[in-house]
């Protein structure tokens, strides 16, 4: 059987061939606000900037936000120093921060007991990365699915949980977005059959009641929830987002091309000519609020970005612009390139 890679990059040239084929970039620029350092155990010390400036190059890709993934208590990452390193390597890096310190402290914390002491130290490493120079708090975890290989975590904390609840005050002072990865869950359903089950549970609990709640703390705290048309329940729904987005103006959603999510709320899939109508018109409906965030990791196959370049070469030239790059601009803390 043909690997992904091998089907998408075999398509031809067709509109439907242009969709996630690593081909050199026509439309506009793309801030990436949602790139990983390399996985392994030595992580940023392995980060080679060359190699992921070159695959920026060829797909149009102005800048990146280098981001933590949501790592468990258990497990060691890369510290706020070596975050700000990184980004220091390029003036076209930018980085986030949270989610190897602020995240551990908030999936090991029950919501009920949230002492004092807790409270300021968790609201004082928010603070120590808003003056690192931070563009994102991130990535924070809600409900995260393990895919059952290796070490690759199950994580659930609400998302109204008391720590989340001080974070966006903090956001909010400093400007600062929230990266929020959250699997949607409308009502308390059993975990998906199609997925892998490893470490998951067999019942989720419903967490967009509770996400409503985190938005409406305060409304000067941005929270941009991740990866829009990746979905692994099925229920990223465009009904449920478009209702969110309508209800709560401090929500913004990055969008992340790739096609091992649910089928039936993807952008696209490679088999189709174009970008759904459906999601043409949430973008349109809302061309402030939604912008790339790849979830692409530094030295791995790039087909993420190649899809979220396909997409942005897809839509209408002046949303295309917005959500390009225009968005991420204005949401992220990022420096003028």
């Amino acid at each position: 059987m043909l690997s992904r890679r091998a089907v998408l990059s075999g398509l031809g040239a067709s509109l439907a061939g242009s969709l996630c084929r690593a081909a050199p970039a026509r439309g506009p620029s793309i801030i990436d606000t949602h790139v990983h350092p390399p996985r392994g155990p030595r992580g940023l010390a392995e980060f080679e900037p060359s190699a992921l400036l070159a695959d920026m190059d060829r797909l149009g890709v102005a800048q990146v936000v280098l981001s933590p993934p949501p790592l468990p208590p258990v497990v060691s990452g890369p510290r706020l120093a070596e975050l700000r390193a990184s980004a220091r390597r390029s003036p076209r890096f930018a980085f986030a921060a949270g989610g190897e310190s602020l995240n551990p402290l908030l999936q090991q914390t029950n919501p009920e007991r949230v002492g004092a002491d807790l409270l300021r130290r968790f609201c004082a490493i928010a603070e120590e990365i808003a003056a690192a120079g931070a563009a994102s708090f991130g990535e924070l975890a809600a409900e995260h699915f393990s895919s059952g290989r290796g070490r690759h975590p199950y994580e659930s904390s609400p998302p109204d949980h008391p720590l989340l609840l001080a974070l966006a005050d903090v956001a909010a002072r400093h400007s600062l977005p929230i990266d929020l990865h959250m699997e949607a869950v409308p009502e308390d359903m059993p975990f998906p059959a199609d997925r892998p089950r490893g470490p998951n549970p067999a019942q989720l609990r419903a967490n967009i009641g509770r996400l409503e709640r985190l938005l409406e703390h305060n409304r000067e705290a941005r929270i941009v929830w991740l990866h829009a048309g990746w979905d692994l329940t099925g229920e990223r729904t465009i009904p449920l987002m478009r209702g969110l987005l309508e209800r709560h103006p401090n929500l913004a959603m990055s969008i992340k091309c790739d096609h091992s999510g649910a089928r039936a709320t993807a952008p696209f899939f490679p088999d189709e000519p174009a970008v759904r109508p459906g999601w043409v018109a949430m973008l349109s409906a809302f061309p402030e609020r939604f912008l790339i965030g790849s979830d692409q990791f530094a030295g791995e196959d790039t087909e993420r970005m190649e899809c979220a370049r396909a997409l942005i070469e897809a839509l209408p030239p002046e949303l295309a612009r917005r959500v390009a790059s225009e968005n991420a601009r204005r949401i992220y803390r990022l420096g003028s390139l």
